[in-house]
């Protein structure tokens, strides 16, 4: 008996071993999230045969949860994509976790029509209670035969994620509260003494009262600067930084496009800061405080400045002259106002 059950468990445990690396393998390819389809949001967009889709869970989570973000994108086999970098996109959120799932094809390798897929797996943790913005995703993608003349850019809409304290809907029970303590004796106080202590507060309070007014002095409020002003003595300040000498191209364009889309919301009234490239310039389209001129201009010039900030074009300075050209442009545009009453814009200045 001794005998047979030696060869037993020589081979027992090498299949047991099979077992667990078969299992570990499978594993992979199994979501990692532990929350349904109901507490995810889920975020897609589309451009041409690549589409992104991003997934933030839970929807509400509590302060001490971590969050799970997954950014999917789906690709033709005859396209490659770059990973998306993250600056200030998860807005209030700490990075703790990262990883990326392989590449798989629905299809032969040698096809071009197969299509392949990376997700990329982030573990957030909120910092404080309250509102958490993630911002807009971009992710750069072109073709793998002349991928520098076939750039391009899909990007995602933002989230808002609610964290919750950690407390919740629960209410504090009284029934957990220390008993009170019995009631002590106080001191008896002479009428004296209460008097003495009155007549003093009051002294001291009109003392108060009196040198709070003595030194105040009337301010006098001045007028806010109108956004034209404001937009021209930022793009001042910026064209004298002269940031494209000093290597800061990127830093350069987001400043130049922020102060554009600041100036046009202060004029007509549409959320330019907050919105993606193509949400805000769908409006402009949809919107009658754009004539088709001014919406063709806007899309041509936030779609350039985007291939700098996100493809990594290098522009000339001849295309940076331009650039501030045509922002200077947009400053001295007058777009029809949000409360205007009639439909029509009078546009003046630099129309090129």
């Amino acid at each position: 008996m001794r005998d047979s059950a030696v060869p037993l468990k020589a081979t027992v445990l090498p299949l047991c071993l099979v077992g667990l690396a078969l299992n570990a393998g499978c594993l992979e390819d199994k979501p990692v999230s532990k929350f349904s389809e109901r507490e995810t949001i889920v975020r897609t967009a589309k451009k041409g045969d690549v589409e992104l889709t991003v997934a933030v869970s839970p929807k509400e989570p509590r302060l001490s949860d971590l969050v799970e973000m997954e950014v999917k994108v789906s690709y033709p086999n005859s396209m490659m994509i770059e990973p998306p970098v993250f600056g200030q996109s998860v807005g209030d959120f700490a990075v703790r976790e990262y990883g990326e799932r392989t590449a798989k094809s629905d299809g032969k390798k040698q096809e071009p029509s197969a299509t392949e897929y990376r997700t990329f797996r982030y573990q957030l943790e909120p910092m404080f209670s309250g509102r958490h913005l993630i911002r807009s995703i971009p992710i750069v993608f072109s073709a793998r035969e002349n991928a520098s003349d076939t750039r391009d850019i899909v990007q995602s809409e933002p989230i808002e994620v609610d964290v919750r304290s950690n407390l919740g809907d629960e209410q504090p029970d009284l029934a957990s509260v220390d008993p009170m303590i019995d009631p002590m004796a106080l001191k008896r106080i002479g009428a004296t003494t209460w008097v003495v202590g009155i007549l003093s507060l009051v002294v001291l309070g009109g003392l108060a009262i009196w040198f709070v007014r003595s030194r105040r002095k009337p301010i006098a409020e001045e007028p806010p600067l109108p956004p034209d002003m404001i937009a021209s003595l930022e793009l001042d300040r910026l064209i004298q930084e002269d940031l494209p000498r000093q290597g800061r191209v990127k830093e350069f364009y987001l400043r130049l496009t922020g102060i554009v889309r600041q100036y046009i919301e202060g004029t007509t009234g549409l959320r330019a800061p907050e919105q993606t490239t193509e949400e805000f310039l769908r409006e402009a389209r949809q919107s009658d405080r754009f004539d088709p001129a001014q919406a063709v201009r806007l899309q041509d010039f936030l779609e350039a400045a985007d291939m700098v900030k996100y493809a990594g074009q290098q522009p000339n300075q001849e295309n940076i002259s331009h650039s501030i050209s045509r922002a200077q442009g947009f400053i001295r545009t007058r777009f029809a106002r949000m409360d205007s009453d009639t439909a029509t814009s009078v546009v003046a200045g630099d129309r090129s």
